[in-house]
Formats: C-alpha cells, structure tokens, sequence
C-alpha cells in the first residue's frame, strides 16, 4: 500500500506540473494556429498573445500538442486506475476485517 501511496504521490506530482503547462501554453497556441494556411499568418491565442502560425513553427506545435496531449491523457488514465484500485482495496479490507470481528 506505502508503494502505491509513493507512485500516486509521483504521478501527481508530474500532473500537477504538466498539466498547466497543457492548458495555459500548448492548448492555447495550437488553437490559435489550427486554422491558419498562409505563410506568415498571425494568430491571437486566449491569452491576446500574438502567435506566428508558419511552417516550422505550426509543424512543431502540433507535434508538441500531441505529445503532451498523450501524456496528459495518459497520466489520467494512469491515475484513475490507481485511484480506483486503491478504493477496492481498502474497502476490501474493511469488509474483510468485518468479517473475521463478526462471525456468523
């Protein structure tokens, strides 16, 4: 359980850094860039920030916005399943320790 309750702690740790990082930078410029097809074409992202949409650039951010959308997916699922785990563990626990205090 200790080794559990350590990964959960790391995981949310990484989560907890990355995870604004997605929503305040990536998100933002990728949206801001998705719809642009002329070289040199500026977009504005939710932030008011002006984003140079071109090439490179577009290319680049795309890759880095499914990267990080893969890895912030990935860590939710990561940590929903040990969430989950951890509760049927306890309450397994509990029913167990219910069980041995209470014979029939």
């Amino acid at each position: 359980m200790k080794l559990i309750r350590a990964i959960t702690i790391i995981l949310l740790t990484c989560y907890g850094i990355l995870l604004p990082i997605y929503l305040g930078i990536i998100v933002p410029e990728y949206w801001a860039c998705r719809k642009c097809i002329y070289e040199g074409a500026m977009g504005t992202d939710i932030w008011g920030n002006s984003v140079q949409c071109f090439g490179d650039s577009k290319a680049f951010g795309e890759a880095i916005f499914q990267f990080s959308s893969f890895l912030v997916s990935g860590l939710t699922f990561v940590l929903i399943i040990i969430f989950l785990r951890t509760y049927y563990l306890k309450r397994n626990a509990k029913i167990n320790t219910y069980d041995k205090e209470n014979p029939d």
